[in-house]
């Protein structure tokens, strides 16, 4: 008889299982997509995307704008973390909670918010938000939190007896460069790569301060010229540097992963003086990052007027949003749960889970949709979901003739990629 199987490896595959019906088939769909034209194997798809006017110009404003958002996080994210987590300062949870906020909001409801401010300003001052500028500002302020947090928590587990010796021969300076910043490396290292991803994948706010993003040209081919084909070429190269960011994340971690035992609390830094000054410093940049954005725009929301016309007109919407979201958080609540109760022991499932998880997370959400439709839209599914309230007649007629309808007699997506 062959060995019995254990529970917690059924447990494991099933949760294998789960994640790759769900992340990687969609994934591996765009990419079979990509390279079929007519039914038979090409690169038609990916010659017109590199000899493109757009591609490359797109491809460097997608970089440049992650690579911006990603300073402006590093920049200010870091040191704050280590203030949160390090110091004394007064009211530090209140403003770390209060920061967070623009996180856990659509980045579109924060770029609005930041639209009515600059026409409360000046009408002329709103055409300085639209662009560039705009979009690293407003992704700085959502994407702030993820180094913020991620600093503060891997500065606050450095165990604090290795910073009393090391204060024994040197001040605070020297400890946070050569011992606190060096052993929180790996999580701020976590955090600037999460931060970067993110931002390359973003299209909702680029779409709205009329930035021309590579995520959008992908989105046009799919939902202006309805040309699949085009449309996943497009976004492999998004995935590919998900993938890529992620791989070298983990390289970087493999050697540098510190496990501290505490012996007591953070080892706090006295600021004396410097308290309140450096309270009214973070308290401007909240007030500047989440107070003035979320107030323009509850100041123009909250009246009776408008919250009863948005529920006459998006009340079932909000329902089915807080319905769907519920069971989407419940449903990734228990499969974290056991995957991480089956992997405490098992390093190099660990190791291959934490991946493929984080590279679903920082695949872009375009590209995601794009490859869900195209794995399960198909003809035979749609047959199963004709008469279901689900799907709208007029989107289930495109599905049905997507495959009939080619680049060739389709609309040419590079006119619908406005500024």
């Amino acid at each position: 008889m062959g060995r019995p199987v254990k529970a917690e490896t059924i447990v494991l595959w099933l949760c294998v299982a789960l994640v790759a019906i769900a992340g990687l088939a969609p994934i591996a769909a765009i990419a079979v997509e990509s390279f079929r034209h007519n039914g038979h194997f090409s690169l038609n798809y990916y010659r017109e995307l590199i000899s493109g006017a757009r591609f490359w110009p797109l491809l460097g404003n997608s970089i440049r704008l992650a690579l911006a958002t990603t300073a402006v996080c590093g920049l200010i994210g870091v040191p704050e973390g280590i203030l949160f987590a390090k110091s004394d300062l007064p009211l530090r949870s209140g403003f770390m909670w209060l920061l967070t906020v623009p996180f856990v909001l659509p980045p579109y409801f924060v770029a609005l918010g930041w639209a009515r401010v600059f026409t409360h300003i000046r009408q002329s001052a709103s055409d300085c938000l639209f662009g560039f500028g705009g979009c690293v500002l407003v992704l700085s302020s959502v994407f702030l939190p993820i180094t913020m947090l991620l600093t503060f928590a891997s500065s606050s587990n450095v165990d604090r007896r290795l910073e009393e010796a090391a204060r024994l021969v040197s001040g605070w300076p020297g400890v946070l460069r050569r011992v606190t910043l060096p052993l929180s490396a790996p999580g701020i290292a976590f955090s600037l790569v999460l931060v970067f991803l993110l931002a390359m994948g973003e299209l909702s706010v680029p779409s709205f301060l009329r930035y021309p993003v590579l995520p959008v040209l992908s989105f046009t081919q799919f939902t202006a010229s309805y040309n699949f084909g085009a449309a996943t070429a497009a976004a492999v190269p998004l995935a590919v540097i998900a993938f890529v960011g992620v791989l070298v994340e983990s390289a970087f971690l493999r050697d540098r992963d510190y496990t501290f035992r505490s012996t007591g609390q953070t080892l706090f830094i006295s600021l004396q003086h410097w308290r309140s000054p450096l309270a009214a410093v973070v308290a401007a940049l909240c007030f500047a990052l989440v107070i003035l954005p979320l107030a323009a725009l509850f100041a123009d929301a909250f009246s009776l007027a408008a919250m009863h016309e948005a529920m006459q007109r998006a009340g079932a919407s909000v329902l089915r949003s807080v319905m769907y979201s519920a069971v989407a958080a419940t449903i990734l609540m228990a499969l974290g749960f056991l995957l991480g109760q089956v992997m405490l022991s098992r390093l190099r499932e660990q190791r291959v889970m934490n991946f493929l998880t984080l590279a679903l997370f920082a695949i872009p959400g375009t590209v995601l949709s794009i490859g869900l439709v195209r794995l399960w839209n198909t003809p035979g599914n749609m047959v199963h979901l004709r008469d279901t309230s689900f799907v709208d007649s007029r989107v289930h007629r495109t599905i049905l003739r997507r495959d009939n309808e080619v680049s060739a007699g389709g609309t040419d997506a590079d006119s619908h990629i406005a500024g």
